[in-house]
């Protein structure tokens, strides 16, 4: 299928500059997280010159069918319990800003973040994945999937969270004026996402890990809070997000990094770095306010 060359999805603006080569060719990116060689293929990386976003240009177009899936992801699912350690810290941080209510949280997937939210809000979750939404509504939870703009339920949340999702988006404009819709006044967003302007991706480049095929934007806490004020929004809390790290999530993150990884595995499995928090520059945590 032909790809398409687009203007930047914050500011529509056409001036830009080539940052990464196309390395897909004709392929589609990967939509797992085994981070295989093909992994780190990506479309061709642009900066825009004048809201300082990164996006892929040109791509495929609806690339959102491609997570409609029914073939389990094994490594995620077996990653279970270190999300569910990290929400719990998360959430500490989200309660400060929206401390109960209806909660939407998009792009649920098998329902981790879901499992902690129930013990503070109403929380229902939006979902494209099949299996993911097969699993979640087997674990109780009231899960739509479809599309947030086929979504008819306006002024129905005080908060709509987004882990690791607003970098996937085609189209990020759009959908956050479709979260504005969905949030009652007063509503908040809360959001996870990495910050290509952090020290991470101008050390190491191309091999930051947020550079994935399937990450096809990529912000800066500029662009972030330019997209979120275009669309009806305030920034209310800018900061990093807290990981906790297992011996299993941290085997499965350094795979992307092979040497590395032979080198410092045998201190990670001593079970040293277990349970660990950490809050590492360039992992985005976001929440805003709708005006």
């Amino acid at each position: 299928m032909k790809k398409s060359e687009i203007p930047c999805p914050i500011c529509n603006s056409v001036k830009y500059k080539v940052v990464y080569e196309d390395t897909l060719g004709d392929r589609y990116p990967a939509f797992s997280y085994d981070f295989s060689i093909n992994f780190n293929l990506t479309y061709r990386i642009v900066k825009c010159l004048d809201c300082t976003h990164y996006y892929a240009s040109p791509k495929h177009d609806n690339l959102y069918v491609n997570y409609d899936g029914n073939v389990p992801d094994a490594i995620y699912l077996a990653l279970q319990q270190q999300r569910i350690e990290t929400d719990r810290e998360v959430i500490k941080e989200v309660l400060k800003h929206t401390p109960s209510g209806n909660l939407l949280d998009v792009g649920c997937a098998t329902g981790d973040f879901l499992h902690e939210a129930q013990k503070y809000y109403k929380a229902e979750g939006l979902e494209l994945s099949s299996w993911s939404t097969k699993m979640a509504r087997e674990r109780g939870f009231t899960v739509h999937q479809c599309l947030l703009e086929k979504l008819d339920m306006p002024e129905s949340f005080d908060l709509v969270t987004l882990w690791g999702v607003i970098e996937h988006f085609e189209y990020p404009a759009k959908e956050i004026a479709n979260i504005n819709k969905l949030l009652k006044n007063g509503g908040t967003v809360a959001l996870w996402t990495g910050d290509i302007d952090s020290i991470f991706p101008k050390v190491i480049g191309k091999k930051w890990w947020y550079f994935q095929g399937q990450h096809i934007q990529m912000f800066t806490r500029k662009s972030m809070i330019r997209l979120f004020a275009d669309n009806g929004f305030e920034n209310i809390y800018m900061g990093r997000y807290p990981y906790i790290l297992t011996t299993r999530s941290i085997n499965n993150s350094l795979k992307r990094y092979p040497f590395l990884h032979s080198l410092v595995k045998p201190i990670i499995n001593s079970g040293l770095f277990n349970n660990v928090k950490i809050k590492l520059p360039g992992e985005m945590f976001a929440i805003f306010r709708k005006k």
